[in-house]
């Protein structure tokens, strides 16, 4: 919604918002106009606070009920107007085409003439209750131009059925002149119910706002039921026993979901509105087909609401498990929290740099939620929580948690990037801004753009190149272009963004139903791999474009890479298919600018390249790993990692996490087990040095041996802060691996468990391959995985004299002097996990409280 900056002043709310709109308790001026394009906007409330405004029944009054300010568009059919009202403001229901009834309980001696559309005063039904200023009343409502009156029934009143029916829909009159509905009759609904929005009694139509206790009680035939926005109230009972029940949306206006109300019902999945407050005893209790919960907001909810449902996985909002904790019986129901929220002080940061958005706020996304961000890319980029500077400027960034196209709940912060001359330095050797082409138009003046078009077009300030001059060409313009990179890290192509100056001035298309619009009139590609390029228009979306395989633009450190920039003509009609304007044509005095392009490079995720020469890209990696996955040692590239795990100064592998660079190795080929399936992962890989932080295994400092349920491995996988910083193309291509652990290290027992992991820990096992003696009864020991190969014959468990220790690791993964936690338990004491001591030593132990280094592993 649009505000002043303040908050003092509601401009807009845009036709696009959906459900319930809540305006802040700062906002003092509210003109109804605001939301006349908010069809889609079913209620309406005020903030916490507001000392101007009150909300009654989804419609917004003034402080002190008098005056009604605004009704939301899609507000109904039918408004009860309360006792309190004496005036209606400007535009207060201009928007609520869809009137048929307004019924006017107290006294309204002011209508502005704005107030209403000219078709609801031409039809609507006003009920004016009798009395002895009736006519002065009617005679304000006639003078608005309203036309049609009757008496509002009395609460209470029911009607039946239709005539004709034995059994259907009955309405009850309720006390606010809204109507609670139920089924009457032997016969059952039919299958897919929708309920109406409003009903008519004597004449007059009122809004539906309840489903009436015992309504629907029992049917057996219904499967699905569709309720209107007019829903408040699911009282008592409602739907308890419709066995066949699987399928209910609620609207944004339901406020109460009463007693058993969908008790003993086959429904699965529940999406509860931010809009309910309160839920129920037993109002799903016996839900056997109960899956998954999803609260979009805080409720009181009745301690038994789930009595007798299982396996239930339960998404609240932050803050509010102990509203449902009540309601969870020890039936393996889970409750997921979930939340965002980001500080208020804005993100400063320089041109060049990265921070992490989530400092000072929280992110909470358990699986399987989903965390994305919005933001204007002009200055910055987010990866997974990190901010990447690219220019002056700037954004407000959105961090949003959906679950199945759901939205749970957002955040923003606004980031501010400022200039950062050297950093800015480097960025423009990254990137290429060239004018293409410019076009000298000949006299001819309806010659259509190809090789026999007398024009010339220029690239940058190179020379002319002249069509005309060169009539074998083929129907294309093409010019060389070259990128530098000066850094040390390998870059690859991130996006090409254009603008264009007035093309339309300049080019016009052969065929009209292929406007310039649609028209991929540029490509850029790689020297001689032309089936790489990446094609681009000027606008309808095709101005800014993402290369299909980013792998194809890689530059190398310290080198030059050359590219091909070229203008499509008539040689592609799926691309382009344009001539000369001929109102511009001056025989090629003028050179005219079509198009200027911004070539923006970033850091690779992940590389690996060896001294043969040979550069590969996570795609060619992960591609690599897939055959040695399905074909073993007859994969075409089996030998080749062999190599490279035995040779290990052979090749550099490196990938970047939360902007740090990090290098990695391979420790195994076809070694882990795929947690989907009883394939294997192809390849292995390990830091070669740790994380940046340190980070305690347990804060709690307490955890029988369970790596499954420590709070470091739920940091390293999904949702996780660690996972956080693995970039996003990275994290799609990690395989999903099972990880053994003993779940009781004190016990001999060769039980372990498994745990499903993207990134993980190497146990004592691992890396040994062997058990010390003083070890040897915990035989689940030896069971946490086999040794990796990298490691075979660098380890050793002998740390009885100096020689030995001298030995430890020969290729440790930090050097010595470090110390970094592994996944086993001391299979000693309960309270400690096993780590890697600063002299190499893998039996070493400390507290799991204690913060100590991180050696991450994962697979592709």
């Amino acid at each position: 919604m649009l505000f002043s900056k303040d908050y003092s002043h509601l401009l807009l709310i845009p036709e696009g918002k959906e459900g319930a709109i809540a305006i802040p308790g700062s906002t003092k001026f509210i003109p109804a106009q605001a939301l006349s394009l908010c069809h889609l906007g079913s209620s309406l409330s005020a903030g916490d606070g507001s000392t101007n405004f009150t909300t009654h029944d989804r419609m917004l009054f003034s402080k002190d009920m008098k005056t009604l300010v605004a009704v939301p568009p899609a507000y109904g059919t039918s408004v009860v107007l309360p006792t309190e009202t004496e005036v209606i403001g400007e535009y207060a229901l201009a928007g609520c085409k869809d009137l048929a009834s307004i019924t006017v309980l107290g006294n309204v001696h002011s209508i502005d003439p704005t107030a209403f559309a000219d078709e609801v005063k031409a039809f609507a039904v006003v009920a004016l209750p009798a009395g002895e200023d009736y006519k002065v009343r009617k005679a304000v409502w006639e003078a608005a131009g309203f036309q049609h009156f009757a008496e509002p029934a009395q609460p209470g009143t029911t009607t039946s059925p239709n005539a004709n029916e034995a059994s259907g829909l009955t309405y009850t009159l309720l006390d606010d002149y809204t109507l609670a509905v139920s089924w009457q009759g032997k016969d059952d609904p039919e299958a897919n119910l929708e309920v109406p929005a409003s009903a008519e009694i004597n004449g007059v139509p009122y809004r539906v706002s309840t489903i009436a206790e015992n309504a629907f009680a029992n049917r057996g035939s219904l499967t699905s039921v569709k309720l209107p926005t007019t829903i408040t109230t699911i009282s008592t009972a409602a739907f308890a026993g419709c066995a066949n029940l699987s399928i209910i949306e609620f609207p944004n206006t339901l406020h109460t979901i009463g007693e058993r109300a969908f008790e003993a019902t086959s429904i699965k999945d529940l999406c509860l509105p931010t809009s309910i407050n309160s839920i129920g005893s037993r109002a799903y209790a016996s839900c056997s087909t109960l899956e998954r919960v999803i609260a979009l907001g805080t409720s009181e909810v009745a301690s038994d609401a789930l009595a007798g449902c299982t396996n239930v996985s339960i998404y609240v909002p932050s803050g509010s498990e102990d509203t449902w904790n009540p309601g969870l019986p020890s039936d393996n129901n889970h409750l997921m929290p979930y939340g965002v929220s980001l500080s208020e002080e804005p993100l400063t940061i320089e041109v060049g740099q990265e921070a992490n958005l989530l400092e000072g706020g929280n992110l909470q996304a358990p699986d399987p939620i989903e965390a994305s961000y919005s933001y204007a890319a002009a200055p910055l980029s987010v990866d997974a929580g990190t901010v990447s500077a690219k220019k002056e400027g700037t954004s407000d960034v959105t961090a949003v948690l959906t679950l199945d196209d759901v939205e749970l709940t957002r955040a923003i912060r606004t980031v501010e990037v400022s200039p950062n001359p050297e950093a800015e330095a480097n960025i423009t050797q990254l990137s290429s801004e060239v004018a293409l082409p410019g076009v000298y138009l000949s006299e001819a003046s309806d010659i259509q753009i190809s090789v026999d078009a007398p024009f010339a077009v220029t690239f940058g300030a190179d020379k002319p190149y002249d069509v005309a001059e060169n009539k074998a060409a083929a129907a294309s313009i093409e010019a060389p272009a070259s990128f530098r990179n000066n850094m040390d890290l390998p870059v690859q192509l991130a996006k090409v963004d254009c603008s264009i100056d007035g093309i339309a001035n300049y080019l016009t298309p052969i065929n009209n139903d292929f406007p310039l619009s649609k028209q991929k009139l540029f490509s850029l590609y790689p020297e001689g791999k032309v089936g790489k390029a990446v094609h681009f228009g000027y606008y309808d979306k095709l101005n800014s474009v993402v290369p299909d395989d980013r792998g194809a633009f890689v530059i190398q450190p310290n080198s030059l890479s050359s590219y091909i920039f070229r203008l499509n003509l008539t040689n592609d009609t799926t691309l382009a298919n344009a001539k000369v304007n001929p109102s511009i044509a001056d025989g090629g005095i003028t050179s005219r600018s079509l198009v200027s392009v911004m070539c923006t490079f970033e850091h690779l995720s992940f590389y690996l390249k060896d001294n043969e020469g040979n550069f590969y890209t996570l795609a060619d990696v992960k591609e690599h790993a897939n055959s040695i996955a399905e074909s073993g040692e007859d994969s075409p590239y089996w030998n080749q990692y062999n190599d490279y795990l035995n040779k290990e100064n052979s090749y550099t592998c490196q990938t970047i996490w939360g902007g740090t660079p990090y290098d990695v190795r391979i420790i195994g080929i076809n070694h882990d087990e795929l947690a989907s399936s009883s394939s294997k992962a192809g390849l292995t890989f390990q830091f070669k040095n740790l994380l940046n932080e340190k980070y305690p295994m347990n804060t709690s400092g307490i955890d029988a041996g369970s790596w499954g349920v420590s709070e470091l491995r739920a940091r390293m996988n999904q949702g996780g802060d660690i996972w956080s910083m693995v970039p996003a193309d990275l994290q799609r291509q990690i395989a999903t691996v099972k990880k053994y652990y003993g779940s009781d290290c004190t016990s001999t027992s060769a039980e372990v468990s498994t745990s499903k992991d993207q990134l993980f820990l190497a146990s004592y096992f691992e890396l040994t391959g062997s058990v010390w003696s003083g070890w040897s009864s915990r035989l689940w020991l030896a069971n946490e995985g086999t040794q990796y190969e990298y490691w075979n014959g660098k380890v050793t468990n002998d740390y009885s004299d100096n020689a030995a220790l001298e030995k430890g690791f020969q290729s440790t993964p930090p050097s010595k002097g470090v110390f970094w936690w592994e996944r086993s338990a001391n299979p000693s004491n309960s309270m400690t996990f096993l780590r890697v001591s600063d002299g190499g030593d893998p039996s070493d132990y400390n507290n799991a409280n204690a913060s100590w280094g991180i050696c991450p592993c994962f697979c592709l």
